[in-house]
Order: C-alpha cells, then sequence, then structure tokens
C-alpha cells in the first residue's frame, strides 16, 4: 500500500494589498500610476506593499498559523521612482516561523497589482509589531516600521534603516491564500 507524501505546504488565509493614494478607493491598490480622481493630490512618499495572513496551516512542517508576512515598498519622495523593498514580518514569530514563511514566500514582491518574482535575498527582513483582524467584515492590518521598533533578521546590516513608515487601515483581498503543496 503506498503512503501519501507530506505535503510541505498547507496554507489558508489571504493575500492583501494596499498602496498610497489619496483617491476614493478604500485602500488603493490601483498600481504605481492610479488615473482615479484625486490620486494626483497625494503628497509624500510613495509607498505599496503585498502581504500575506495565514489564518491556519503550515509551511515546511513549521506551524505559521496566524502569521503576517508583509512586502513592502517605499519611495524617498513623491517624484522618486526609486522603490527600496523590505519584508516586513510580525514580531511574534519564531526563528523557525520566519525561515518557513520566507521559503513559502519568497517569489513575491511588492507590487499592488502585480506578484513580482523577486528572491528575498535582495530584500532586508525585519521582526516589527503587526497586527491583522477582520471587523465587520473589514480586513485591517496595524503595523509600525522603525528602526527603534524593528529588528532586522536577514540582509545586510551596513545598510542604515531606510524610512520610518506605520499603517492602520482596511487592505484590500487580492485573493484567497488557499496554497496546498504536496
Amino acid at each position: 500500500m503506498a503512503t501519501a507524501a507530506p505535503r510541505t505546504i498547507q496554507l489558508i488565509g489571504s493575500m492583501f494589498a494596499a498602496q498610497a493614494c489619496s483617491c476614493a478607493c478604500d485602500p488603493c491598490v490601483c498600481g504605481d500610476h492610479c488615473t482615479c480622481k484625486g490620486a494626483d493630490a497625494y503628497l509624500g512618499p510613495r509607498w505599496r506593499f503585498v502581504g500575506d495572513y495565514v489564518q491556519a496551516g503550515s509551511a515546511y512542517g513549521v506551524d505559521v498559523t496566524q502569521s503576517i508576512l508583509l512586502n513592502l515598498a517605499q519611495t524617498s519622495d513623491e517624484n522618486s521612482d526609486a522603490w527600496h523593498e523590505f519584508i516586513l514580518i510580525d514580531e511574534q514569530t519564531t526563528p523557525d516561523q520566519a525561515n518557513a514563511l520566507l521559503t513559502a514566500f519568497q517569489r513575491q514582491g511588492s507590487e499592488v497589482a502585480h506578484v513580482h518574482r523577486l528572491p528575498t535575498v535582495d530584500r532586508p527582513v525585519y521582526l516589527v509589531p503587526m497586527h491583522y483582524t477582520i471587523t465587520e467584515e473589514r480586513n485591517i492590518l496595524s503595523v509600525v516600521f522603525s528602526p527603534d521598533r524593528s529588528q532586522l533578521i536577514e540582509g545586510d546590516a551596513s545598510i542604515p534603516f531606510f524610512q520610518e513608515w506605520s499603517y492602520n487601515g482596511h487592505v484590500a483581498i487580492q485573493q484567497p491564500l488557499e496554497q496546498w503543496n504536496g
């Protein structure tokens, strides 16, 4: 009698996104050049993220239930086209969970409208205060990315911290996170 091979990734949750914009979308996920009314009124550095909330599951034999991973990109000012990318993981995540999440989502990028195929090794990885909730059918992310509240766990430590950033608001669900690999 043949036995089934163990599954390496078994996840249920959601992929979500948002970006800096002043349009009426809540939140905006229109891509780099939002054409909605009011979008051009946004002032300040640009930012965008794609994230994953694992409601339940495991990756590579590690339980990653209630985990959050965020691919964040920022510009230095509103006129810049140079994006600086980071991976943020909830500070409650253990080293084994962080490694499993990075392996599972290593090819995901920060582009709001599309998933990039970039290796995580090119982006610093930080543990940060982060919380994801679903309230009144709204998905809400709260995160703080600052030098005094972030811990670099992967990447070049000689590269200075880029820019403080926080988010406390709705996220747009891009797709259900249902990965079942063998």
